[in-house]
């Protein structure tokens, strides 16, 4: 067991109840046309509704079930409009309202952004704005709903000053702010998914492939009896087309209904040609998606390992870190004893010791971290539950998940194993779970996905944290330069060439699924690893240690939060000249020496020496991150032993939380992508999507310093409610001198969502600063404080040195507040952990953690 540290952490007392605040901010005014240009334009968009409306009433009258046919409206208007969505629900049930989303629209000349004059408040159009945040809405509806809004429509068209029946208002303000009407169909069903790409690649790399399977994701009905009735329309038409439905499901809380289904050859070419397919135009379609994901580590990464590990011999059996992946290799010298592996599918039946490679590697990182310098390892044995299979391939044996299932599934019957009795309650201590897995074929853009909807509610409901790798992209890297130009570069020079090589890239290396997940904390990666490289004039390192790893996908996430939220530890790699083009870096393919992050890699524990292997990527972040996790567990469990208190079951994971992010800070990363994009404007609010909150120090996170005191709290608050934590200040003379001071606040939540709605979080938890003296702590640095407040979790960095005095009983007060924001009939409560620290420049000689401490009141626990 690790010595405990000189100067603990320490507990917050007992915070005091209040009122929140209001949550400030604001967006920008739109303008739009006048209604008699309005009219005109919509025109004939309400025409082509009209015409729908009597072809269905056609379809009604020879439907042998007398069912009335549905169309799926997406509305694109200029702003956020709260109005329409009552008048949705007034309109009763004949409709249903899917989703909506923000995104981007194009400036006209009868849509634009406007600015005000400070002086002569006047307003006009501002000529530097493009384009402008939108809103995307998408209802159901039957054709007397459709109706209703047509015949609201023309009335309005005649009499602007018309009123409209009571609740239905918003269609107004629809009518007025609308910039296009269309029906979903096979551009947002099929083309804006990726499948069309997928099927490509599976039908030309296998020839004689005769099925494909995909998931059929349906719109979500909240009526069972819908729900049913259309799955079984969609069944019908799967079977028409010649395919087999292997599965469904249904998951009311996160909004999902989709099917497994596989494909006759024939149909899915026929859909790629833009053939009519009924399949392809059905309306209770939602998303075509491709199932199943590959996971390719080659063989010859595999080396002889000559390092020394010593495993743990007191391990706990109650896992807390589980790791959803790969089947590792349990017997493996550097993990035997380590693991506790749950293989309820028998996915081990059917896995090669050879194809043990994701799993063993990521178990080895959380087990121990980077092998090449190991500087604690796990006192819990990791909970193990394999997702993947092994899979044959042109170059040996992979894994794959398997395409087979619905991962959407298959996680939550993963997790309730986990939690709940009818399910297995195999491993209920569990509080953090590593997901290193992305989904290529599921980038995010504006809509979360289903997996990330998942993790989210299944954090708020098991309270329990979900590390995730934010993705990789790991194709050739195009820097405008011949290699040979390139390695002349000094490592400051490649840094900038590389930060504008991500910038010019953003929108290709967005975050794969489910890294935007809101309650999940997700990783992406630094360019560091504990190996030692020495270049040569064939494989240069493309940048230089601790920068963000050209391979990481990037934020934002939704809303524009921040995603990823940190970077870590991700290992690095080599190029070289792409051979097809000059001025193309190729990644180093086979790893079987530095750099890289070192790991345990299965072997013939019969055949010789034991193995390692080199790798990067923010998988390896994500599991080096899960190794912290396991780290500040440890050092919750002592600080409330030692305050004679039993560490919070229900807060643990967010506590977790709180200490991974609580040490992150920009540092030099700011300064080099602020040069070399040449200083964007509201840089604060523009970087933080290449490397989040930044690289965290776990070292203050897990003790204090005769300069530093960090303490912690948590409870769980209502709409409306606030709870103010006093920080008392240090007194002394040093108040009186020009000393820099900071404060670092870390708060972390798992919100409850609303997963139809763009705003997502059912309540939002923020927290202010209270009370604080004029310049003591007030220069906010780093991230910007609108983007803070986006997500989950809120990261701030205070610090000032200017000269302030204050007296023996100030204090300064951190009020945590609740809003509800997505849902206004939430009632719930929201959880959350709160890590707070003061510190003063370590140059100077003044004990703050003895002066602060002997301040702190008792937690009374009630």
């Amino acid at each position: 067991m690790p010595e405990r540290p000189e100067r603990p952490i320490i507990l917050f007392g007992k915070p005091n109840t209040a009122d929140r605040n209001t949550k400030g901010g604001g967006s920008p005014k739109i303008g739009f046309p006048s209604h008699s240009r309005q009219a005109s334009r919509l025109e004939p968009k309400l025409e082509a509704l009209q015409k729908v409306i009597d072809n269905n009433k056609i379809l009604l009258q020879q439907s042998p079930t007398g069912i009335e046919p549905e169309k799926t409206l997406v509305f694109e208007v200029s702003g956020e409009l709260k109005s329409f969505y009552t008048a949705v629900k007034n309109l009763g049930d004949d409709v249903e309202w899917i989703f909506d989303t923000s995104e981007y629209m194009l400036v006209t000349d009868d849509f634009y952004v406007c600015k005000m004059d400070k002086h002569t408040k006047t307003i006009s159009r501002d000529e530097t704005k493009s384009k402008f945040t939108g809103k995307v809405y998408c209802i159901l509806a039957n054709n007397r709903a459709l109706e209703e809004m047509v015949s609201l429509w023309k009335s309005y068209a005649k009499n602007p000053n018309m009123s409209f029946p009571t609740g239905k208002t918003g269609l107004r303000d629809v009518f007025n702010n609308l910039i296009d009407i269309h029906f979903w169909g096979y551009k947002e069903r099929i083309e804006e998914t990726g499948i069309l790409e997928a099927w490509k690649e599976d039908l030309q790399l296998e020839p004689e492939l005769s099925e494909v399977k995909c998931e059929i994701e349906l719109f979500y009905r909240k009526s069972k009896e819908l729900q049913q009735r259309r799955e079984n329309d969609v069944k019908d038409l799967i079977q028409s087309a010649g395919g087999q439905v292997l599965g469904s499901t249904v998951i009311d809380a996160i909004n999902y209904h989709a099917l497994l289904a596989s494909l006759p050859r024939q149909t899915v070419q026929s859909i790629i040609d833009k053939k009519d397919v009924a399949l392809a135009s059905a309306e209770q379609i939602m998303f075509f998606q491709a199932v199943g994901q590959s996971v390719i580590i080659s063989g010859d990464n595999i080396s002889d390992s000559t390092l020394q590990v010593n495993v743990p011999s007191i391990v706990s059996d109650e896992p807390i870190i589980a790791l959803f992946d790969g089947l590792p290799q349990e017997n493996h010298p550097y993990l035997n004893g380590l693991l506790n592996v749950d293989d309820p599918d028998n996915y081990a039946a059917h896995y090669t010791v050879s194809a043990r490679m994701h799993g063993t590697s990521m178990a080895s990182l959380i087990a121990h971290g980077d092998i090449n310098n190991i500087r604690h390892q796990v006192t819990h044995k990791i909970y193990v539950r394999p997702i993947m299979k092994s899979k044959s391939t042109l170059n040996g044996t992979g894994e794959e998940i398997p395409d087979d299932i619905l991962i959407v599934d298959k996680v939550h019957e993963a997790v309730r194993r986990l939690f709940e009795p009818d399910a297995g309650r195999v491993a209920p201590s569990v509080r953090v779970i590593n997901l290193s897995i992305g989904f290529p074929c599921r980038i995010f853009d504006r809509l979360m996905s289903p997996l990330a909807r998942l993790l989210d509610w299944l954090s708020f409901t098991y309270r329990v944290l979900f590390v995730v790798s934010a993705g990789n992209h790991s194709d050739d890297m195009d820097v405008g330069m011949s290699f040979s130009d390139f390695s002349d570069l000094s490592m400051e020079q490649r840094d900038e060439v590389i930060i504008r090589h991500l910038n010019n890239n953003l929108r290709f290396q967005r975050l794969l699924s489910p890294a935007e997940s809101m309650n999940a904390l997700t990783v992406g990666a630094t360019f560091s690893d504990d190996s030692v490289y020495t270049p040569d004039a064939r494989q240069i390192l493309p940048c230089s240690d601790d920068m963000v790893s050209p391979i990481s996908a990037l934020g934002r996430g939704l809303n524009n939060s921040i995603k990823p939220d940190i970077i870590y530890y991700g290992g690095r790699n080599t190029v070289m000249q792409n051979i097809m083009s000059t001025t193309k870096l190729h990644w180093r393919e086979t790893l079987t020496k530095a750099p890289g992050t070192v790991s345990a890699a299965p072997f013939d524990i019969t055949g010789g020496a034991q193995k390692i292997m080199y790798s990067y990527g923010t998988s390896n972040a994500a599991a080096i991150t899960s190794h912290e996790a396991s780290r500040c567990f440890d050092t919750l469990s002592d600080v409330f032993s030692d305050a004679g208190e039993v560490l919070p079951y229900e807060f643990t994971a967010l506590l977790i939380k709180a200490m991974l992010i609580h040490g992150a800070e920009w540092g030099e990363l700011f300064k080099k992508f602020n040069f070399a994009l040449g200083s964007p404007q509201r840089a604060s609010d523009f970087v933080y999507r290449f490397f989040g909150y930044g690289k965290p120090n776990i070292d203050k996170s897990v003790e204090c310093t005769k300069n530093r005191i960090t303490l912690i709290g948590y409870g769980e608050l209502k709409d409306g409610e606030a709870h103010l934590f006093d920080l008392p200040l240090p007194f002394d003379e040093f108040s009186r001198e020009k000393i820099l001071r900071r404060l670092t606040a870390t708060l972390a939540c798992f919100s409850p969502i609303t997963p139809s709605r763009q705003a997502y979080r059912s309540a939002q938890l923020w927290f202010s600063i209270e009370g604080a003296k004029k310049h003591l702590i007030d220069n906010r640095i780093d991230v910007d404080w609108q983007a803070a407040r986006r997500g989950s979790l809120q990261h701030e960095i205070f610090e000032n040195n200017e000269i302030v005095v204050w007296g023996t009983d100030d204090v300064i007060q951190l009020k945590v507040n609740c809003a509800n924001v997505a849902d206004d009939n939430f009632s719930g409560s929201v959880p959350y952990a709160l890590m707070v620290s003061f510190e003063i420049d370590a140059t100077v000689n003044i004990d703050v953690y003895e002066r602060v401490s002997t301040k702190i009141s008792p937690r009374i626990t009630v």
